[in-house]
């Protein structure tokens, strides 16, 4: 009987140190201090530490203030309610950064106090971020769809108003309607501009993928906005590497991205600043930063950005980030902002230098 009993000890030790989520046991001391009693293999390693350096210690002690907090009001809740409860919450790792974790709390109960917990935390990080980009496309499919119709839809009247309009402008003397004439000429312009930005999102563009030199695609994209920087008094520096190596891409498409971007940038300055435009070679990519010091983004509307529809500005369609997105995305490269409201923005983007579709 002992030696079944040490069998299953052995079995369970195994599974204990083994299993890939993190398994943790923690001492009640009182309702508001805790102790780390035993931990797995596998929590150790995501706090790069050893059992020595961990037993005993008070949880707050180990995890820091803020998140020794967040941990003990759900270690709370777990006494009070004297039941296991389940929950997501995220904490964050020495090298790994933050992570979102499924996490079950047991309360072990002895003579009707609870006297240890053990929790079990299973890492959904990748999950989420799966089920976010799973739902982000399925958003941009539907675009796409209503995209579609409402171009198709709007085509054919906005051919016929502008005909209307050009006949108007051919016949008109008067300077005053003249005025207003261009105008409407000019929002007819704008609503184009929208229209194409849906068959963007709407239908896949005709590429033409080939080794290309980063520098000098942003190179040409300040040469053509200079000119709306000059008149905003706004200075347009650049900061290359010495020799950056190609990128295969579509030079078309990377503009399109690199003018959005720079616009964006010039509209959130305003008046009188500067956009600092950087590449640089890294280990396995080609890095573009795109750095303003203009009104900069609220965190919350930092995390919306680029969301169909969603947009900061005041006649904005909220498409064009969407578009730099998917863009970025179709190059396998990434796409990263931030921001400090009042002073600036960083967008950065960062290409593989070499792959094939």
């Amino acid at each position: 009987m002992e030696k079944g009993s040490e069998l299953k000890d052995v079995n369970l030790d195994i599974i204990f140190h083994h299993i890939s989520d993190l398994i943790f046991q923690i001492r009640v001391i009182d309702v508001h201090h805790y102790e780390i009693e035993a931990v797995n293999e596998a929590y150790l390693s995501h706090y790069e530490t050893s059992k020595e350096a961990i037993s005993g210690r008070r949880i707050e002690d180990f995890l820091g203030v803020d998140q020794g907090i967040q941990a003990i009001k759900r270690f709370q809740e777990a006494i009070i309610r004297k039941k296991t409860i389940h929950f997501e919450e995220g904490y964050s790792f020495p090298k790994q950064g933050y992570k979102l974790f499924d996490i079950t709390l047991v309360p072990l109960i002895e003579e009707g106090t609870v006297g240890r917990l053990i929790g079990v935390a299973k890492d959904i990080t990748e999950k989420r971020m799966n089920e976010e980009h799973l739902a982000q496309s399925e958003k941009l499919s539907i675009v796409g769809q209503l995209a579609a119709g409402i171009a198709h839809e709007l085509r054919n009247p906005l051919t016929s108003l502008k005909g209307f309009l050009k006949l108007i402008q051919f016949r008109n003397t008067d300077e005053d309607i003249d005025r207003y004439v261009q105008v409407m000429d000019s929002e007819f312009h704008r609503i184009e501009q929208i229209i194409d930005e849906f068959l963007i999102l709407a239908k896949p563009t005709k590429t033409n993928f080939q080794n290309n030199r980063v520098d000098l695609i942003l190179d040409e994209v300040i040469e053509l906005l200079s000119g709306q920087a000059n008149m905003k008094s706004i200075i347009l520096q650049k900061e290359y590497a010495s020799s950056l190596s190609p990128i295969y891409s579509e030079s078309n498409q990377l503009k399109q991205v690199f003018i959005n971007l720079l616009k964006n940038a010039m509209d959130a300055i305003g008046e009188e600043g500067e956009i600092m435009i950087k590449a640089m070679e890294r280990k396995e990519h080609i890095q573009i930063q795109i750095i303003d010091n203009g009104s900069g983004i609220a965190d919350e509307e930092l995390e919306k950005l680029g969301s169909p529809f969603f947009t900061t500005k005041k006649n904005g369609t909220g498409l064009g980030l969407t578009i730099c997105k998917r863009i970025v995305k179709k190059h396998k490269g990434t796409f990263t902002i931030e921001s400090n409201e009042g002073k600036g923005t960083i967008v950065t983007l960062n290409f593989p230098k070499i792959y094939t579709t």
